[in-house]
Formats: C-alpha cells, structure tokens, sequence
C-alpha cells in the first residue's frame, strides 16, 4: 500500500492460502520454501491453496530449484562411489548451508539400502546458522549415527572443517554478491582434500517467477549465467570445473574439481 501496488492486494491474498507461497512472502528465502519445492507435495489452506501450491510447485522456477536437488543427490552418490575406489578411509561430505539436509539424507538411505558396506565408510556434516533448521535435520537423520550438524556462519573465517572429499552449497550463492562469493568459494577451495570436489549451481532469471519474488517476497536474486559461475569458481583456485543445464534450462548445475 505504501508503494501504491493496489492491484498487488488481491494476489497478496489469494497467494497465502499456498504454503510454498506464505512462507516466501513471511520468510524470503528460508530453508522450509526450498524443501517445500524440493519434497514437491502441495500443500495448503481452504482447499484453493492446495490448489494454487500444485500449481505454484509446477513453474519452471519451481522446477528448476527442484532440480538442483537431485543434482546434488546425483553428484555426492558419484563422489562417493568414485573415491570408494581409490581410498579406504572416511569420505566426508558437507552440505553448507544444509537448510534442512534432505539431500544427504537420501544420499545416506541410499547407501545404508543399496551399499552398506560403503555407508560405514561416509561421514555426513551439516552446517547453519539457523537452530530450527538443523534440529529438523538431526530430526530427518536420527537413525543414521553419521551425521554431525553445527551451528556456524557459512561465511566467518574458520567455520568450515578441512580435509572434506566433497562440499554441496546451492542456493545460497543466489543472496551473495560476486565479491562475498569469491570468498566463499576460496574457504570451501581450501578445506578440500586435493581429490575434493565442490558441488554448486546458479540460477537464470525467469520472468514470472522473479516478479512474484521481488513484489510479493522482497526478494531479491543474484542471477548467474554459466560462464560468470565457471569463471568465479576457477578464479577461486579450481582446476576443472564442469556445468551442465537443467531440463527447465534455468539452473547451471556444477561440479568443480580441486585437481584435475
């Protein structure tokens, strides 16, 4: 109202019968929308919301962020079975910020069902600042005694622990300007073993779903393309780093190598 946006009020109202859309207007950003859209289950309120959440769940922005999921699910089972073959001490992977870690989760029901005897093998980390966000992933992961989740700030200098066979971070480079995650990437560089992989992404704009996020949500993006992502990784001191595009084509999905 302050801005005159009247014909925003309607939208306004009609979009907080969604779950996924009231918790990006109430939180812009938060740990609970992403796992919203990556568990894909509509939910909501007066049966429209319900309604209005599948459809929301069906964007291509929605879709793309899905997708970042199973890449990340996809690229840490690759790691793992790929340096299983070359080692025969603890693998290590970090997911930071871990939100809610449903990745690592399902990396680890994966394992523990399929390869048991690589999941005795695999240490899984989680790091947040938020409190409610890892006390529901020691929640989600309480029968797997692999875990280890800490509060820390993703950004301060020594809060990530060294010596890690891979690091997963996605959607947290979209809130960061260039500078602060060139940062980012050089302690993530650093605390990898010289096999270790990083696994990230960057998402494209999408016209619909950036205007509800910046009018609705506040929110507001740091949209990369592919070359701008490859070349903040190598200028960060990773050697190779391979992109591909998701199917909606609005993720670059990433994986950068220490050491080729």
């Amino acid at each position: 109202m302050a801005e005159g946006k009247y014909h925003l009020l309607p939208v306004y109202a009609l979009l907080t019968t969604s779950d996924l859309a009231r918790e990006g207007i109430r939180n812009s950003g938060s740990f609970r929308f992403a796992d919203h859209i990556y568990r894909n289950e509509p939910s909501g309120r007066y049966g429209v919301g319900r309604l209005l959440d599948r459809v929301l769940l069906k964007l291509r922005g929605a879709r793309s962020m899905r997708s970042r999921f199973f890449h990340s699910r996809r690229e840490i089972l690759r790691v793992v079975r790929e340096m299983a073959g070359v080692t025969t001490g603890q693998l290590t992977v970090l997911s930071v910020p871990c939100g809610i870690a449903r990745d690592l989760y399902e990396v680890a029901e994966t394992l523990h069902t399929t390869e048991p005897a690589l999941y005795e093998h695999v240490r899984f980390i989680g790091i947040d600042l938020d409190g409610e966000a890892l006390d529901l992933s020691r929640e989600l992961t309480q029968d797997h005694p692999t875990f280890d989740f800490q509060c820390a700030d993703a950004l301060a200098a020594g809060s990530l622990p060294g010596r890690l066979d891979a690091i997963v971070s996605l959607g947290f480079g979209e809130f960061l300007s260039d500078g602060m995650l060139y940062d980012f990437y050089r302690r993530c560089h650093s605390s990898l073993n010289p096999s270790g992989r990083f696994i990230t992404s960057a998402m494209s704009r999408d016209r619909i779903s950036d205007y509800l996020a910046r009018e609705l949500a506040e929110l507001y993006t740091h949209y990369r393309s592919a070359d701008q992502l490859v070349e903040l990784l190598k200028s960060a001191g990773f050697a190779k780093v391979q992109t591909t595009h998701d199917e909606v084509g609005l993720q670059t999905l990433a994986v950068a190598e220490k050491v080729p």
